[in-house]
């Protein structure tokens, strides 16, 4: 029983990454990310070698824990790891987390992109109806995983009572992934008007001294939409 339940596991991942594929590739929005969630979706679907390598489910008596939920609920953020088990974003997540795990090639990159896109996606949406703990989200960002930086970053679009000026300006300039910096700079402009001038002005000051952003990414875009906002605080 416990084998065939990591193998059930690996196989709904797998039909929701090809179904997802298979839908942006034949919707208006098809692109070669989408082409890349088809190439994921069929691969984690028919790749027998993966099964074996899946210990992030363990089983209980009352089901299947998630490593996420674990992970956060170790790092003391026991009112987030409840809302995590009363919703489906640690399974998401901990699905991502093996996506980019076993899918290393760089021709994967895109699904791989994609995916946490939607990872954060669900986060904003759930931290709109779930209230969350602001000291817990932050102590998160600060001791978590990459992915979990991301998550949490997903948490503070869709609530951004969540966040503060240390959070963003640390996802802006000690990112440990571009699409952390890229969710930081993002987070910036829902979070303008809470912040102190002081905080601003690092921030404004962060960004302007960049100059690794590419000129032709989102990320460039990100950035002057930030360089745009005043430095005041309003009165």
């Amino acid at each position: 029983m416990t084998k065939l339940l990591p193998r059930f596991s690996l196989g709904v991942i797998g039909l929701v990454v090809l179904a997802v594929g298979v839908i942006k590739v034949v919707g208006v929005t098809g692109t070669a990310s989408a082409i890349a969630l088809l190439s994921a979706g069929v691969l984690l679907l028919i790749s027998p070698f993966v099964i074996d390598r899946i210990e992030r489910f363990s089983v209980t008596t009352q089901g299947v824990e998630f490593r996420l939920t674990q992970e956060i609920s170790d790092l003391g953020a026991e009112k987030t790891a409840m809302i995590l088990e009363r919703t489906d974003l640690a399974r998401y997540a901990d699905s991502y987390t093996l996506i980019h795990d076993e899918l290393s090639d760089e021709k994967h990159k895109a699904a791989k992109v994609y995916l946490l896109d939607l990872l954060v996606e669900r986060s904003a949406s759930i931290a709109r109806r779930q209230k969350f703990d602001a000291t817990e989200v932050r102590n998160l960002f600060r001791a978590g995983t990459p992915m979990m930086r991301v998550l949490t970053l997903g948490l503070m679009e869709g609530d951004p009572s969540l966040a503060d000026g240390p959070t963003i300006l640390s996802a802006i300039i000690d990112f440990r992934t571009k699409n952390e910096q890229y969710h930081g700079l993002q987070l910036a402009p829902l979070c303008w008007r809470m912040l102190t001038g002081s905080e601003r002005r690092a921030i404004h000051h962060a960004v302007a001294d960049d100059t690794d952003i590419p000129p032709d990414s989102d990320r460039r875009l990100l950035a002057n939409k930030v360089l745009s906002l005043p430095l005041s605080e309003p009165r």
